[in-house]
């Protein structure tokens, strides 16, 4: 019963066409799937943010080329008709091919959740040796995304999704651009889109969806799936209470400095129990399911890194827009929030600075053997604040060895050259744009 049903399973999706895609701008080595090294690509992401169309999007890609939809082995390892599977059963997925495909040899294979599957990695690794290409997904609460590309124990390539970029989220609207959009008229369209993004976030539902109280509803149901099944299910959180307050705090709290010890002792001034060891498993899990990131201070000591506050920011500003309606006192952190997650979904490796005299510096990004410093500002129109963040910026430039920095705003655009150093100044919805085509 199990093999007929697979067969239904692959027939159906060879006979169905793919659904109208949204391309992301990530991208997949396709040349690693005709050299001597085999690769399983590996596909992991907060949920909701269209990791199985990234699936669909590589079929696509290898379907333009020589390969035919029946050289295609796509399971949802969700799908009612072949539960409950267990690592004994997976050999059927190829018998069920094969006795439909006598003809064919070594498919390419799309295993969507195949964490619901005990024991799937050793067929998973025997298929691997035996050459089949082969590309997964797995994102819930019974195993997550890095654990899937860990148990390959280095047999993977593992690829990021998030949600939408602003670029994706523009081509989600049907805009389209190039890259001297600053100078046509669709610029006052997209300027306008931008402020929707800002507020909204990139979730794929979210782009799509026009009523605020319905983004609200689905928002909502995305923090309760995360808070219960991803953290309360998985780890076995006792403490309920305490777990919403801290991810509360944080969802209050998006890019600013997180002290386990000041969280320790405003949390216990308030009658709970817990220690700084809890906090910090916490910590971990927040990132683990990919609710938001901690970025250390910049410095080479090791323990200077673990002993500051680390900066908190979340997988998408919308979450924060929506469930804690502060969006128009939070302009500037939220800012700031967006400069991150653009950095971060760029794979680059991103920190705080810190001056010699204490100044600041928002992020410190290091890579390809070159330093770059930005600090973000939602308004630089009052004289005080713009010589604050330049004078930051300015510091950070001369310890680091640097000719100029960047100075990210809602809308001002200009330069300034200061002695040596170069100040640039540009709006980040123009800096998305350089950062994403």
């Amino acid at each position: 019963m199990l093999k007929e049903n697979l067969k239904i399973i692959i027939k159906e999706f060879h006979e169905a066409t793919l659904p109208d895609l949204i391309e992301r701008r990530q991208r997949i080595d396709f040349s690693i799937l005709q050299s001597p090294v085999k690769k399983i690509m590996t596909i992991i992401g907060p949920r909701r943010a269209g990791k199985t169309y990234f699936l669909f999007q590589i079929m696509k890609k290898l379907l333009a080329g020589d390969m035919d939809m029946t050289d295609i082995i796509y399971i949802n390892f969700e799908d009612e008709r072949i539960l409950p599977l267990g690592a004994e059963d997976l050999h059927h997925v190829l018998d069920a091919y094969f006795e439909l495909y006598k003809d064919k040899n070594r498919p390419s294979i799309f295993f969507d959740e195949i964490q619901n599957v005990d024991g799937w990695d050793r067929f998973v690794r025997r298929l691997n040796d035996q050459g089949y290409p082969i590309f997964l997904t797995g994102s819930n609460s019974r195993m997550l995304g890095r654990e899937i590309a860990t148990a390959l124990r280095g047999r993977t390539l593992t690829y990021e999704i998030f949600p939408f970029s602003f670029l994706e989220f523009l081509t989600a609207k049907g805009i389209g651009f190039d890259e001297n959009f600053v100078y046509g008229r669709s610029r006052h369209q997209i300027r306008q889109l931008y402020d929707a993004y800002f507020f909204s976030g990139g979730f794929p539902e979210i782009a799509f969806t026009e009523e605020k109280s319905t983004k609200n509803r689905i928002l909502q149901d995305y923090f309760n799936t995360i808070f219960y099944r991803d953290l309360i299910e998985r780890y076995k959180i006792k403490n309920i209470e305490l777990l919403r307050q801290w991810l509360n705090m944080l969802t209050m709290n998006i890019s600013s400095l997180i002290s386990l010890n000041k969280v320790e002792n405003d949390f216990k001034s308030q009658g709970m129990k817990l220690s700084r060891t809890t906090l910090g498993s916490f910590a971990r899990y927040v990132e683990d399911v990919f609710f938001g990131f901690f970025v250390e201070m910049y410095s080479e000591s090791v323990r200077k890194r673990q002993v500051n506050p680390k900066k908190f920011y979340l997988i998408d500003p919308g979450i924060h827009t929506y469930l804690t309606l502060k969006f128009s006192e939070n302009k500037g952190r939220l800012l700031e929030n967006l400069v991150f997650i653009t950095l971060r979904r760029k794979g680059l490796s991103v920190h705080y600075y810190k001056t010699k005299a204490g100044h600041e510096i928002d992020f410190l990004i290091k890579g390809n053997g070159k330093s770059e410093l930005i600090q973000v500002c939602y308004d630089l129109t009052n004289i005080d604040t713009y010589n604050r963040e330049k004078k930051a910026l300015l510091s950070g430039i001369k310890e680091l060895g640097l000719e100029s920095g960047l100075i990210l705003t809602q809308d001002e655009k200009h330069e300034e050259r200061i002695g040596d150093c170069l100040v640039k100044i540009m709006p980040v919805w123009e800096w998305l744009f350089i950062s994403d085509i």
